[in-house]
């Protein structure tokens, strides 16, 4: 009984070593994507200091970054839209910033519903 206990254990373990493991870091990613396309659109207006956009752009990279590095395989379309968005120059524009939240959004939806 206690080795049946065993391999169920291990075999929930391997379950959540795939894609759907991701998902607190895609949701992470696609966070920190929707708040950097939000600072660039209100920078655009001139509401927002030099010094706090420039620290919530770094912010924004950072989570991504750290986010990207926790997702598997690091070839996964979450971890291209990763790698493209740290591609981006700070002053992105935001309809770019938001179709890789809304990809992400996709991906994260098709994880949940499988």
């Amino acid at each position: 009984m206690r080795c049946l206990g065993i391999a169920i254990a291990l075999s929930l373990v391997s379950c959540t070593s795939g894609p759907v493991s991701d998902l607190p870091a895609i949701r992470d990613i696609r966070s920190a994507t929707a708040e950097w396309a939000l600072i660039n659109r209100e920078a655009g207006g001139g509401k927002l200091t030099k010094a706090y956009v420039r620290g919530m752009r770094a912010a924004a990279r950072k989570e991504i970054e750290d986010a990207a590095a926790a997702l598997h395989p690091s070839t996964s379309p979450a971890a291209r839209h990763a790698a493209a968005l740290l591609a981006l120059p700070d002053d992105a524009p935001v309809a770019v910033l938001r179709r890789h939240a809304a990809a992400l959004k996709h991906i994260e939806i098709a994880l949940e519903l499988s």
